[in-house]
């Protein structure tokens, strides 16, 4: 994704700064501090960091990604790629130090940086609001909707994660069935849109074993969070993200044909056509 976006702002550069010659050696970037890259919502000290197996069941492939959940002092929550806090850290403890292009883009690729298939997830509990931001093919989208109200069952069972004794629930939310594991921190909350049980999430899982969050450390940083500034996303509805998004997995080809970025003929689109990675939490 870093390639792609460097690709875009490169083809988006005004002609006249197209005719000056690019030095990507050159420092001239800006490292911020955490208020100066979001607005900020909230802050947290304390984070969990979560193991997240997905299984793309047609391809037959598995990934693992490493996200975070921030809960902050006001009601607030963070969830994002780990990747991404960690770029986000760098950037705050060197604040005031400047960096060039290839600089930034050895920092992202270092720490798995780009925003991922599932996006970045805002929780307001105190208002019962949810914002996610996400990005297909380099343009971001944002949409808003309640804290999903989810149905969980509390059965019997418990299992140590992380040195806390963790019970059991069990919930059917748009199209999976899910088995949670939380323990007795105060926190009303999960990994990705998850909340509702009576203490922090640390171990989910679903039943055709697609997608699997396992707590893998505590942390206890300092963390303001919120969205990007400098991001100016589309704002949309969740069904319709929803469908644009499995529209460029299932057919990126038609995707970047259809962008203008390349040339393609007519003939030829079907024949650059392939399926990306696809495994979506929500199915309905």
């Amino acid at each position: 994704m870093i390639r792609t976006l460097t690709y875009l702002i490169l083809f988006l550069l005004p002609s006249a700064l197209l005719a000056e010659e690019f030095d990507a050696d050159k420092k001239i970037y800006p490292l911020e501090r955490f208020t100066e890259q979001y607005n900020v919502a909230d802050t947290a000290n304390f984070e969990v960091v979560y193991a997240h197996a997905v299984i793309d069941p047609v391809l037959s492939q598995k990934r693992l990604l490493h996200e975070i959940l921030c809960i902050g002092d006001a009601g607030h929550s963070f969830f994002l790629k780990y990747g991404t806090y960690q770029l986000d850290s760098t950037s705050n403890s060197n604040h005031g130090s400047m960096e060039s292009w290839n600089e930034f883009n050895k920092r992202s690729d270092k720490y798995d940086s780009t925003t991922g298939d599932y996006g970045k997830i805002l929780k307001d509990l105190n208002n019962n609001s949810l914002k996610a931001q996400n990005v297909i093919f380099g343009q971001s989208y944002l949409y808003e909707e309640p804290i999903p109200e989810i149905n969980w069952e509390l059965t019997d069972g418990t299992k140590e994660i992380l040195g806390y004794e963790c019970h059991k629930a069990t919930a059917r939310w748009r199209g999976r069935d899910w088995t949670a594991w939380y323990c007795d921190l105060p926190f009303n909350d999960g990994p990705w849109k998850f909340t509702g049980l009576p203490g922090l999430i640390l171990r989910l899982e679903d039943a055709t074993g697609e997608h699997k969050f396992q707590a893998i450390g505590i942390k206890k940083d300092n963390y303001p969070f919120g969205f990007r500034r400098k991001s100016k996303p589309i704002k949309t509805k969740r069904e319709k993200f929803e469908a644009m998004q499995k529209e460029h997995k299932l057919n990126a080809g038609k995707t970047l044909a259809n962008s203008g970025l390349v040339q393609v003929k007519p003939e030829e689109k079907e024949r650059i056509n392939r399926r990306l990675f696809y495994s979506p939490i929500e199915l309905e």
